[in-house]
């Protein structure tokens, strides 16, 4: 019975992947521009009818969850049926966390990270950061890198590929104890298939 519920869990993933990938390869033949060596979650959505009017740049990441609109059609009952349509671009070098909103006719970079759960309604300029709703600048994105490498010289780093391997028990507590006081650092993720797209 095990072997037969794994069987057929396997198949679910491979159909999963299957529908995200076929999904996405939809979109770039509808005119969805994406650049070399990007990375998209699988529960990344693109405004389906106008994903001609989207362009992702080189070497960027769209989370999980997050949500890239073409159009807005808030207003269409009280103007007559008129709906909003505006271009949305993501330059090179950008990072768009999970569950973040992406409105129409803005431009995003390029080197621009977006926190988590950011609401981004109008251009975010080049080296950003910025988190919120809606969202505002919190850093450079050079100062923040250069923070960060800092600290990883400083703080625990636990080894990506180790981790999914299966979490022992040690190993947890181990981690539980690294980011008791402050965060911890996991290297070796580096995206890949079926998530990454237009690789050399």
């Amino acid at each position: 019975m095990r072997k037969l519920l794994k069987i057929i869990g396997d198949y679910r993933a491979k159909m999963k992947i299957c529908k995200y990938r076929r999904s996405i390869t939809e979109m770039i033949e509808r005119g969805l521009k994406i650049g070399r060596n990007v990375t998209i979650g699988p529960t990344a959505w693109f405004d389906y009818d106008y994903c001609y009017l989207i362009s992702v740049g080189n070497n960027c990441a769209i989370s999980k969850g997050s949500k890239i609109f073409a159009h807005d059609a808030t207003v269409y009952k009280y103007t007559g049926g008129y709906t909003r349509i505006g271009k949305v671009e993501i330059k090179d070098n950008c990072y768009i966390a999970e569950n973040c909103i992406i409105l129409p006719g803005v431009t995003i970079g390029p080197n621009v990270l977006v926190a988590a759960g950011s609401v981004v309604n109008k251009d975010i300029p080049p080296n950003s950061c910025v988190a919120g709703v809606p969202a505002r600048f919190y850093s450079k994105f050079d100062d923040f890198l250069e923070k960060q490498k800092e600290k990883i010289g400083q703080r625990p780093v636990f080894d990506f590929c180790e981790i999914m391997k299966g979490v022992t028990p040690e190993l947890k507590e181990k981690i539980k104890e690294a980011v008791k006081d402050d965060v911890a650092y996991v290297q070796g993720y580096q995206g890949r298939f079926p998530w990454l797209w237009n690789v050399d």
